[in-house]
Order: structure tokens, then C-alpha cells, then sequence
């Protein structure tokens, strides 16, 4: 028999405890109980604890995420993993309301260690929304006063070309499905697909075959909800990109990887060809391609629209953050340049009222001095 939360078998029946608020409850039942039964008598417990609506703290949450405004939205299942989250750190049998400022304090300083300050904020929101939700807007609320990270840190996390193409080079080229039969590894013919176009792993996960257009030499960009999110579209291939495409296509990749795996497998190449230590990451080449874009184009709207972003997303300017002092560099030598070709071009002239009062000014001057020879 699978062990039970909570129940314990006896000669006569079972023992089947909950610990709320602090105190152990227990109850006998009877041999012949079923134990969704038991169960139920638990969950009981946890909602009439010190009259709180929805009892303990894991209760509360469930409600929570059932509510349809919550349950309408599309990240949803984002903020049910970030509130198990805190379930995990703060207690689940515990009232909702006996979690204190200094506990959920003391869980934001050590992830704030771990994490980076965006994905603290992001959970610290989450909690706090769902206390809002539950008790109002002006209810006490014991994560307002708690620190609150950056919501967003624009950095730069390009790398350069060079570096990567060795990395992906130094990736696994092979997997051996069976003894003695040799396959192209997906997790490769990813990282090329990526470092030539730029697609998230996700984007890339949902191509099929019917999105390519050989002839057009054309990839149907697929819809992304992310951010304001953008509608599918088509995005024109380079030869490297069509070459990893065509490779991918041989292979028939369509949808059979995971990301995860993919990430391990660069990392694990990063590690070889840039030390332990290195902080290069699969997603570091698609900022790598809004950065060389922006470096020989200068202009974020164009790379927007390569790396599939919403118009105006804040996001675009830190991916072409790696470019921007290269786009500097060359727009000042451009401006000196262009400078410099006007003046030689077109040398400045005095004007006709200047040079007539340039010769007035003279011939007062020459008459003045005859005077004082005079004198």
C-alpha cells in the first residue's frame, strides 16, 4: 500500500493527524475508511482554522489561482509554479495570515543571492497580487513593506561571433540511437539554426516543414504571446541561415528536442572551449544576432522585427546593447567625414553686404590717415 500524508494504519483502523497553525490534530477511523475520506476530514481541518476563508496557506493559493480573472490569464501556469514556490519556503498547513513581513523578507535577501533581481521581483509580484486579490486593495498586506528588486536590468550578453561559432562547433555532432547507426545530434543542428537567425528555442520548437518556403527562401515566423506579443509573419533567410535550416530539415528536427537538452549540450561546449567558469548560455546567441545587426545596421526598428519583437519593446534596445559603441564609433567618423566632404565641396564665402561693408570700413580708414599727415 502506497504511504499516506498523514495516515497511519492501526490494528482497529487508522490515525490521521494535520498539523494546523503550530498544533497537531489527530482523529481515529475505522478499518474500511477510504482514504479519500480521510482526506477530506484533513482539508477540513486546514479551512476552519481561526475562521480564515480558505484555511491554510496552500488552500488559499488554490483559491487564488481558480478565480477567473487569474485563472483567464496567460501566464498563469507561470504563477502557480512561483506560488508552490512559496508554499515550499513559507509553509502550506499554516494560515495565510500568520505569514509575517520578516519571513517572506528573509526568503527575498536569500534568493536575491541566488537569483538575478528581475526573477525575485517577478515572484515577489506574485505573492503580492495574490494578497491583494484575496483581501483587497486596502487590506494589511505584509509584502508591501518587504524590498522590492528591479523589475528589469537591461544588459548586454552578446558575444562574439568567433567564440560562438567555436562553441557550436565543439558541440556533440553525432548521436548513436542503435549500435552501428549514426544520426546528425539535434541538439547541434539547433544551436545553428539559432546563431544564424536568432529564433527563442521555444519559436524554433513549434516550426514544421510547411513554414519554410524553399523557393522564397523564406521562414513563416511563428505567433509568440510574450510581451504584448506579435503575430506570425514571414522573415527572409540568408545562406547560413537557409544552410542550418536545410541540415535541420534533413534531419527532420521539427519539434523533436526539448530546450532544456539543447541548453545542457552548449553549455557543456561553452565549458570546453571557454573554461569552467564561463557565463555564455544558449540564449547568448540570439542577442549575439541583435547585437551584430545593430552593428552593421544602426537601426533598433530593423532589429526588432529580425528578432520577432512588438513594435517599440523595450527589450530590443538591450539586445543591440553589445553594438552600441561600435554604431557610435562609426557615426561620429561618418559625421566627421561628411563634414569635412561639405567644406571641400563648398568653401565659405563672405557675403556681399559683409565684403561691401569690409571696403566702406577700409576706405574711412585710408582717409583718416590723410588727415592726420595733414594735421
Amino acid at each position: 500500500m502506497r504511504k499516506q500524508t498523514g495516515i497511519r494504519p492501526r490494528r482497529r483502523g487508522y490515525t490521521v493527524s494535520v498539523r494546523v497553525n503550530g498544533r497537531l490534530i489527530t482523529k481515529q477511523f475505522p478499518a474500511g475508511t477510504s482514504f479519500d475520506a480521510m482526506k477530506a476530514w484533513r482539508d477540513q481541518q486546514r479551512a476552519q482554522v481561526n475562521g480564515s476563508v480558505g484555511g491554510s496557506f496552500a488552500a488559499d493559493v488554490e483559491t487564488y489561482l481558480e478565480k477567473p480573472e487569474v485563472a483567464a490569464r496567460k501566464y498563469v501556469s507561470q504563477e502557480r509554479a512561483i506560488l508552490r514556490l512559496w508554499v515550499h519556503e513559507l509553509g502550506a498547513d499554516r494560515p495565510r495570515r500568520s505569514i509575517t513581513r520578516d519571513e517572506i523578507e528573509a526568503v527575498l535577501q536569500r534568493w536575491l543571492k541566488r537569483y538575478k533581481e528581475p526573477t525575485v521581483y517577478h515572484r515577489r509580484s506574485t505573492l503580492l497580487g495574490l494578497f491583494t486579490t484575496l483581501d483587497g486593495a486596502g487590506a494589511a498586506n505584509p509584502v508591501k513593506d518587504t524590498t522590492c528588486p528591479k523589475a528589469w536590468v537591461p544588459a548586454d550578453h552578446s558575444v562574439p561571433f568567433a567564440t560562438l561559432s567555436a562553441i557550436v562547433d565543439a558541440m556533440t555532432p553525432w548521436r548513436y540511437p542503435r549500435k552501428g547507426i549514426r544520426q546528425p545530434a539535434i541538439a547541434q543542428l539547433v544551436a545553428r539554426v539559432m546563431i544564424a537567425v536568432g529564433l527563442r528555442p521555444v519559436d524554433l520548437q513549434r516550426v514544421r516543414r510547411h513554414d519554410l518556403d524553399w523557393q522564397a527562401e523564406t521562414l513563416r515566423w511563428p505567433a509568440s504571446k510574450k510581451g504584448k506579443g506579435v503575430p506570425a509573419r514571414p522573415y527572409q533567410l540568408n545562406p547560413e541561415a537557409l544552410a542550418a535550416f536545410r541540415a535541420f530539415d534533413a534531419a527532420n528536427a521539427y519539434g523533436a528536442f526539448k530546450p532544456e537538452a539543447v541548453s545542457h549540450s552548449f553549455k557543456r561546449a561553452a565549458r570546453r572551449v571557454c573554461g569552467a567558469d564561463t557565463s555564455i548560455h544558449l540564449y547568448v546567441l540570439r542577442h549575439s544576432v541583435g547585437a551584430d545587426l545593430y552593428r552593421v545596421r544602426g537601426d533598433l526598428a530593423t532589429v526588432g522585427r529580425a528578432l520577432g519583437h512588438a513594435p517599440g519593446s523595450r527589450a530590443t534596445a538591450q539586445y543591440a546593447q553589445g553594438a552600441n559603441a561600435d554604431v557610435d564609433r562609426a557615426a561620429m567618423m561618418a559625421l566627421s567625414a561628411a563634414r569635412t566632404a561639405a567644406l571641400s565641396a563648398a568653401p565659405v564665402q563672405p557675403s556681399a553686404e559683409k565684403s561691401a561693408g569690409k571696403s566702406a570700413a577700409s576706405g574711412k580708414a585710408v582717409r583718416l590717415r590723410g588727415l592726420q599727415r595733414v594735421s
